[in-house]
């Protein structure tokens, strides 16, 4: 089981590796907050990625979690609060893009995913080959702007893998 924030899932949603996500972690869950942003304000605006998201709702490939209880103020979005508090209290990993708020979630000693070592994590696991990967890391660049330096990290970390 892995929680998802509202980044990492319309990213994830974008490149088409909800599937690969599944394999590596068997559960996906998401909040309300993030249901709310990605999958119902998705829909008002028309995003492809909200219509995909709410049928694999549908299918049960993605699961949402009621969150119980006052949050905590992390000063972030609701949506990563809330992955926050979830994870901490069911103690399970988390994916999130954002910087700050994976930071937020390592101090409080979360195991905290981004999609590129989701990625590599695949890669390794034989669940992808070389050129799904490719195609992945280029979609990833694509939907998530990363800076040159997080790609070549991630290609030499890939190297370093064959």
């Amino acid at each position: 089981m892995i929680k998802i924030d509202s980044s990492t899932l319309i990213i994830s949603l974008k490149m088409n590796f909800i599937e690969i996500l599944i394999q590596l972690y068997d559960e996906l869950i998401i909040t309300e907050a993030v249901h709310n942003e990605v999958i119902i304000n998705g829909k008002k605006k028309g995003k492809q990625e909200a219509i995909i998201g709410e049928n694999l709702l549908k299918e049960n490939k993605i699961k949402i979690h009621k969150i119980e209880g006052d949050l905590i103020d992390l000063k972030l979005g609701i949506g990563e609060t809330e992955v926050i508090h979830n994870s901490i209290n069911l103690k399970c990993p988390c994916m999130m893009e954002d910087k700050k708020a994976k930071r937020i979630a390592e101090n409080f000693n979360l195991d905290v995913k981004r999609i590129p070592i989701s990625l590599l994590e695949a890669y390794k696991n034989k669940i992808i080959d070389n050129f799904k990967f490719e195609d992945y890391l280029i979609k990833w660049v694509r939907y998530s702007s990363p800076s040159y330096e997080e790609v070549y990290f991630i290609k030499k970390i890939k190297e370093m893998l064959d």
